[in-house]
């Protein structure tokens, strides 16, 4: 007998230890996979900037090269209804009165279209990561209800909660600016593709004037 008591004495202690350190494991797992949810959310808004920024930019500005797509009139149309017809409409003046439904030359994106055309770039990311495609579909609907609101604060202001916002504001500058130099400031919502790509524009002082009576520096 007293040979078993050190004995259970030292399992009861060990087993104290073990329930101890058991809160602390299960923590520091949880930890770990909010910094991995983090990153893949970081990681899918860059990818979701860069995107846009690609699409903005050879889509959307850039007249189509082959015959092929010269003749296809879906691309024409890309090209057509954004630099011809929305910066034409908001070149020299950045807003104007709220337009029928309908008539609002390209200043909103179709939310069920982005998803359905984010959903091949989400099925190549599952076989690598199931959380990352579920994550770049998240966030491929959060970029296009902020793209909306805020492109639409932007032309044609309503003074949404948001509009007094340092961020909105920072982003309306962005896209401002945009209009006055259409070959920078591709991005909208995510304005990250730009900084990555380089190509930022930087305002003049006649600029700065203008930004500063659009109410938005």
């Amino acid at each position: 007998m007293l040979l078993v008591q050190p004995a259970r004495g030292v399992c009861e202690q060990n087993i104290r230890r073990y329930d101890c350190f058991l809160p602390t494991h299960r923590a520091v797992i949880m930890l770990l996979q909010v910094l991995s949810l983090a990153g893949w959310f970081a990681s899918m808004v860059v990818l979701m900037s860069l995107i846009e920024h690609q699409i903005h930019c050879r889509l959307m500005h850039k007249q189509p090269r082959t015959s092929f797509l010269k003749n296809l009139r879906l691309r024409q149309k890309i090209f057509t209804s954004h630099a011809v017809e929305h910066h034409t409409q908001y070149r020299k003046v950045f807003h104007d009165d709220p337009m029928p439904k309908g008539e609002d030359r390209g200043i909103r994106l179709n939310f069920w279209e982005g998803l359905v055309e984010g959903l091949p770039i989400a099925i190549i990311l599952f076989f690598f990561s199931p959380v990352g495609a579920g994550m770049f579909m998240l966030v491929v609907g959060i970029h296009h209800t902020i793209w909306n609101q805020i492109h639409l604060e932007m032309h044609q202001p309503a003074n949404r909660f948001f509009a007094n916002w340092s961020l909105y504001k920072f982003c309306a500058r962005h896209h401002f600016l945009h209009h006055k130099y259409p070959d920078k400031n591709f991005n909208v919502a995510f304005p990250i593709g730009d900084y990555i790509c380089g190509t930022i524009a930087k305002p003049s002082e006649e600029d700065w004037e203008a930004m500063r009576a659009e109410g938005i520096a």
